[in-house]
């Protein structure tokens, strides 16, 4: 195609724009041929204006155009028409707008009389031929709107569509490569991704051979619904800007990453896998890095968590590598971590802008998600602490009868469904009341609290010693028949009855049990009750027993 010249992209209807060279934000402008009722889209600018007047005024003598359409007021569209407007022969002719526009427009005190859209049920009808205008608020502009010509299906969709081309092309060669592009465009011009819909949707009623945008690339039919597809998808609104960075890019794919890492903290807890997941937002953005290792670290609890590539290797001297550290404080200005990242290689001036900005508007909620976690170890511990207590006695520091209850019926259970052997002790301590009686409750306590130190050191890791109450103990010893249970038992009550408790009191105690092995009819309550019918025969029959 001859791009000096005017180019037909639909019966009737003429790109007559100008390729300004370097330029990713090309300005296109068209013309529809209709006689004595010929419409000029969006004039444009001065830069434009040599060329675009020489190419309309080849298909169309300036004394038919009658309708000048400027779908916004910016000077890309409108900065021509002082100079345009003196070169009109006289005749009857409007400029076509929203009234958004003409309130700034007006200002330029030109002599064409305006025809607002909203005023006229929004159409326009140019001899047989009809117009429709689309209202798009806020794509790209408060009143911005499309128009539509019925007679060739080519919607004219000023700035929505548009694209930043890296190169000039008429038209669109694909949806996926031109999708980028508009994304560029979009996402940091339209507020939010409502308002693109909403645009959409009104776009979608039509019956569209062609979208002829200002900017980016004209659109055949075979790609309209693909494009408009991923657009409905497109989170729009950039709210992230710098005082020292302006380009867009940079902007976009900081604030792309800043999204998902906030919703990686709303949505995650765990402060590893929000820096898990950081890391990988970084390394996906710094692709020629062949060696990045990230390490957040609590400087409170002393946790370090590490990501690396597999290039990375752990050993590596951290020294030799490009590092970046950041400090995390909380709200009273007191350092609570940090996060470094070491690189193996130097990066370029883009990515360097990108991880600084990344970084400055990352800090304040990564410290609030360190925090979070820090706050969580600190529960954790203290949870574990309150139930150590709630099933622990105090004394003895043994386990108490509530976990005794939880812990037997669960291992009843288990014995019943898997056939192992299940035994139980019932042990009391001989005539505990004259210890008391004759030394005193602390020598008493002190008996009790060194009874439940040999239990922990004399019972296997499977067995669990717990003080039922007062001077009555119960072990559980699972996996044990009731023969080898009896000996463990014999074993324990010779230890005591040889253990000097008390040194300084010389106190001698001894011990009776009774054991029991579990059968498929018992459950908690008639196992600990033939226990202690056990334990009952014992101490009938002299104490100082173990009777099975």
């Amino acid at each position: 195609m001859d791009y000096l010249k005017a180019i037909e992209i639909a019966p009737d209807v003429f790109w007559v724009g100008y390729v300004i060279e370097d330029d990713p934000f090309q300005c296109h402008v068209y013309l529809i041929k209709n006689g004595d009722e010929s419409i000029l889209i969006d004039p444009g600018s001065m830069i434009t204006f040599p060329v675009v007047h020489e190419k309309i005024t080849s298909v169309v003598p300036l004394k038919d155009i009658k309708y000048i359409i400027m779908h916004h007021q910016d000077p890309d569209i409108t900065g021509c028409y002082s100079t345009l407007e003196k070169l009109f022969p006289q005749g009857e002719r409007y400029i076509v707008t929203h009234y958004r526009s003409e309130t700034l427009l007006k200002h330029n005190q030109w002599k064409t009389p305006f025809y607002l859209v909203d005023k006229n049920d929004w159409k326009l009808k140019a001899g047989e031929r009809e117009l429709e205008f689309v209202f798009t608020p806020y794509a790209h502009f408060p009143g911005a709107f499309c128009t539509y010509d019925k007679k060739s299906g080519v919607l004219f969709s000023s700035d929505l569509f548009g694209a930043f081309m890296p190169e000039f092309e008429l038209f669109a060669k694909s949806v996926e490569e031109y999708f980028e592009y508009a994304k560029l465009f979009h996402e940091h011009y339209i507020p939010c991704k409502t308002v693109l819909q909403n645009a959409l949707k009104h776009i979608e009623k039509k019956n569209l051979k062609i979208i002829a945008p200002q900017h980016g690339s004209i659109i055949k039919k075979e790609i309209i619904n693909p494009l408009i597809k991923k657009l409905k998808d497109l989170d729009c609104g950039l709210y992230l800007m710098d005082e020292k960075v302006s380009d867009i890019k940079i902007l976009m794919t900081t604030e792309e990453v800043c999204k998902h890492f906030i919703n990686d903290i709303i949505s995650h807890s765990e402060f590893e896998i929000v820096l898990e997941n950081l890391f990988y937002h970084i390394k996906h953005n710094l692709k020629k890095l062949k060696k990045i290792r990230i390490c957040g670290k609590s400087l409170l609890t002393n946790n370090k968590i590490c990501f690396e590539y597999d290039d990375f290797k752990t050993n590596e001297n951290e020294e030799e590598f490009f590092l970046i550290t950041k400090y995390l404080y909380n709200e009273k200005n007191k350092k609570t971590g940090e996060l470094n990242i070491y690189m193996g290689d130097k990066l370029t001036q883009e990515e360097e802008k990108f991880l600084n900005l990344l970084l400055k508007h990352i800090i304040s909620p990564l410290t609030v998600s360190l925090e979070k976690e820090i706050m969580f170890i600190v529960l954790k511990k203290r949870n574990k602490f309150f139930h150590k207590r709630a099933i622990t006695d105090n004394l003895t520091e043994l386990y108490n009868r509530e976990f005794m209850e939880e812990y037997l019926n669960k291992k009843i259970l288990e014995a019943k469904r898997y056939h192992f052997p299940l035994s139980i002790a019932l042990i009391d301590i001989d005539f505990f009341k004259k210890v008391n009686d004759k030394n005193g409750h602390l020598i008493g306590d002190c008996v009790l609290k060194e009874i439940g130190k040999i239990m922990k050191e004399f019972f296997r890791g499977s067995d669990v010693a717990i003080r039922y109450g007062g001077e009555e103990f119960v072990i559980i010893l699972p996996f044990s028949k009731l023969k080898d249970a009896c000996k463990r038992i014999e074993e324990f009550r010779k230890e005591i009855e040889n253990y000097i408790f008390c040194r300084k009191k010389h106190i001698k105690i001894t011990i009776s049990s009774g054991v029991y092995e579990i059968n498929e009819k018992d459950n908690l309550k008639n196992l600990l009750e033939n226990a202690d019918k056990k334990l009952y025969i014992a101490k009938k029959s002299g104490r100082n027993k173990v009777i099975c």
